[in-house]
């Protein structure tokens, strides 16, 4: 079964509002000089954890206990990713050249499938994994965040 969320993001804001039907679903929001973040979605929380100093390891715990949930780890020219949550492997993808579109499939095709508008978007999700939901967003603003400090550094 299909699920259709939406997000937004103020200017300036650290904070995505996820909403589904106009209803406020959950949220993902930057902490910490933007090394953690912290999600939230249907009442399930994550935290996602930049470790290194060369941003290489990406881990997914649970922000009650601190347990270890899962990773992500970046091909070289980070245009894809493995999510690995409790020992189950999916790929993140951008599906388009304006990398406006975005998705996470496994071997059975596309679980989550994202769109931007700019500063709001589309999530159309036909899983009910609100920890895969929540790390497509979180890895688009990682390398979002990424690219503005490349941009911002090279105009220097």
């Amino acid at each position: 079964m299909e699920t259709q969320f939406t997000w937004k993001k103020k200017f300036f804001s650290n904070i995505y509002d996820i909403s589904r039907y106009e209803n406020v679903a959950g949220e993902l929001k930057s902490i910490g000089w933007k090394r953690k973040s912290i999600g939230e979605l249907n009442g399930k929380k994550v935290l996602f954890e930049i470790k290194g100093f060369f941003d290489k390891n990406f881990l997914i715990s649970n922000p009650d206990d601190n347990s270890l949930i899962g990773k992500i780890v970046f091909n070289t020219w980070r245009t894809k990713a493995t999510i690995t949550i409790l020992e189950k492997a999916y790929t993140w993808q951008y599906d388009n050249l304006f990398h406006s579109k975005w998705s996470i499939s496994n071997e059975n095709g596309n679980l989550v499938k994202y769109e931007s508008h700019f500063k709001n978007g589309d999530i159309n999700s036909y899983t009910n994994d609100e920890i895969l939901i929540l790390s497509g967003l979180y890895i688009r603003e990682y390398l979002q965040q990424r690219a503005a400090a490349s941009a911002s550094a090279a105009a220097s």
